[in-house]
């Protein structure tokens, strides 16, 4: 009788997360292709000056953060060394991951230009400056800075997905093999363990590589402006009041999109001649056992990925607590509270939006995941197929399939809602909370739900007496993962919402797209506030429970 009443339930909650996640993506991607069938927007894509220099500037950018932030990512976790390191690892990078895009790219913009924090520090005393010089740092031509700022965004979210993936891999007795032989601790992770997790995390970075080559976020404070990103192209002739540019957008989109396909093919090959490359390694019959000094000398990269995290935060807090800021003074002449409150009226009311839709976008996706994983607890196949269908809206650029999602929306009366933009929000957000709670629930022990099944609990009255208490912790984590996902999104936001859904994200993008950077960084403040402050809460609560209960919740 159960079992009569789990599958249709079942398959309602296929059919639920189906239409929530994919749909709209396949949907919008559909829509995006037909409206692409003009000849007259392909031939003003042709005709645009530069076009061809700001599609390969975009590739250039995704392949270059990817490969770096890749390669920072098997360092830090093969330096981290024992399990208890790897857990320390893993509390410091979930704060990082949670920053958003575009807040970092403004801290990272206010600290690395010619006017920004790291030459006040240096000047005049070793510099000479009086003056800010006159050099291109940010928003150079070839895209450096935005790479710099891609990388450290994207290095810890590689770096987690590698930890979680230490589970699939047997780490340790590989690296024991290793040492066996003599091989330092370097090659032995480069040899015998990275290629191993390369394996599992190809989903992650493909979604790396697409975003790195398709964001706007990060490219509004640091992209190149001569040529442009082509992704910053497509947002400004889609947001342009003249109809020939929009439908240059979709399809200035395609070529996009297949651009990214064919990139990634090439990112497929290149990692297939690394591990050749790798393989010839392993079998040079070189131990490099004396490798402390070099691990002392690497150690420096994700070091520097940190500092300049913690560094573009300090630089949003500083320009957004003060009024006036000559250059060189390292701080600000009036700094203080004061000049915060005069500027945060205006950010009441984004922020109040941004707190309603994140919060309940958290509960909507953790409820939806929570089900669907228990539903599904039984059936593997199942499971890694829901995982890799929710991760679709990673791996296929934003701008292909919400510039028809929009149309979509427009011709249901949907769009400028609150429903549009929590729909969309829902659908980035699925995948870190899948990926959070089935790595949880799977790690449970089923004898503890079969306990109570055989006192004669319900199947429902088990799960909530015994499943959910051990997932607390998880589920909380994945809530403010979430919330800091959604109050971190300014495409679907603006798309969806048509301008008549104001955030923190809009007017962070919008006030660092016209130079107002003492208002960006107003709102890039609160926008990295958000996201810690829903992690301070969910580890306070999750402390709580783990003392409450003695330690079993998760």
């Amino acid at each position: 009788m159960a079992r009569t009443v789990r599958r249709p339930v079942k398959r309602l909650a296929l059919v639920l997360i189906t239409v929530v996640s994919g749909v709209p993506v396949l949907a919008g991607l559909g829509m995006t292709l037909l409206k692409a069938l003009n000849p007259a927007a392909w031939s003003v894509v042709w005709s645009t000056p530069g076009i061809w220099s700001s599609l390969i500037l975009s590739l250039w950018t995704g392949t270059a953060s990817t490969v770096f932030a890749l390669f920072i990512a098997h360092l830090t976790v093969a330096l981290a060394g024992p399990a208890r390191w790897t857990g320390r690892l893993r509390a410091v990078i979930l704060p990082l991951l949670a920053l958003p895009h575009l807040a970092i790219g403004i801290g990272l913009a206010l600290l690395l230009a010619p006017s920004g924090l790291i030459l006040r520090l240096l000047s005049p005393w070793l510099t000479g400056f009086a003056q800010p010089p006159d050099w291109r740092i940010i928003q150079d031509p070839l895209g450096l800075s935005l790479i710099i700022g891609l990388v450290t965004k994207e290095a810890p979210f590689l770096a987690l997905m590698l930890l979680g993936a230490l589970a699939q891999v047997p780490s340790e007795p590989l690296m024991l093999a290793s040492r066996t032989f003599g091989y330092g601790r370097l090659k032995s992770w480069l040899v015998s363990v990275a290629p191993a997790l390369q394996r599992q995390i190809r989903l992650p970075i493909a979604a790396v590589f697409v975003y790195g080559a398709t964001n706007v976020d990060m490219a509004i404070p640091l992209g190149s402006q001569t040529p442009p990103p082509l992704s910053i192209v497509l947002w400004q002739w889609y947001t342009d009041s003249g109809l020939d540019l929009q439908d240059a957008a979709y399809a200035g989109s395609i070529l996009l999109l297949g651009a990214t396909a064919l990139g990634l093919i090439s990112l497929a090959g290149a990692g297939r001649a690394g591990a050749a490359l790798l393989r010839r390694v392993a079998t040079s019959g070189r131990r490099a056992a004396a490798d402390r000094t070099l691990r002392r000398a690497i150690v420096s990269l994700p070091l520097a990925v940190a500092i300049l995290g913690g560094g573009a935060l300090l630089a949003l807090a500083l320009r957004a607590t003060s009024r006036m800021w000559r250059f060189p003074r390292v701080f600000p002449e009036h700094l203080g509270w004061n000049a915060f409150a005069d500027s945060a009226p205006a950010a009441a009311s984004p922020l109040a939006m941004t707190l309603a839709i994140a919060t309940l976008v958290a509960i909507a996706a953790v409820a939806l995941t929570l089900t669907v994983v228990e539903l599904l607890s039984d059936n593997p196949r199942w499971t890694r197929a829901v995982g890799l269908w929710l991760f679709l809206p990673l791996v296929v650029p934003q701008l292909a399939f919400l510039f028809g999602l929009t149309w979509l929306m427009t011709r249901l009366r949907l769009e400028g809602t609150l429903l549009a933009v929590m729909w969309t929000h829902v659908l980035f957000a699925l995948p870190y909370t899948w990926g959070i709670l089935v790595t949880a629930r799977a790690a449970l022990d089923p004898r503890y739900q079969l306990a109570a099944r055989v006192l004669g609990a319900a199947p429902l009255r088990a799960w909530w007496t015994v499943t959910a208490p051990l997932l607390t912790r998880s589920t909380l984590l994945a809530a403010s993962l979430a919330f800091a996902v959604s109050a971190a999104l300014y495409l679907p936001t603006l798309f969806t919402g048509a301008g008549r859904i104001v955030t923190i994200a809009t007017e962070a993008a919008s006030s660092a797209a016209s130079g107002a950077l003492h208002i960006a960084a107003l709102y890039g403040a609160l926008q990295a506030a958000l996201p810690l402050l829903a992690f301070a809460v969910a580890s306070t609560a999750g402390h709580f429970v783990y003392r409450r209960f003695g330690g079993v919740p998760r």
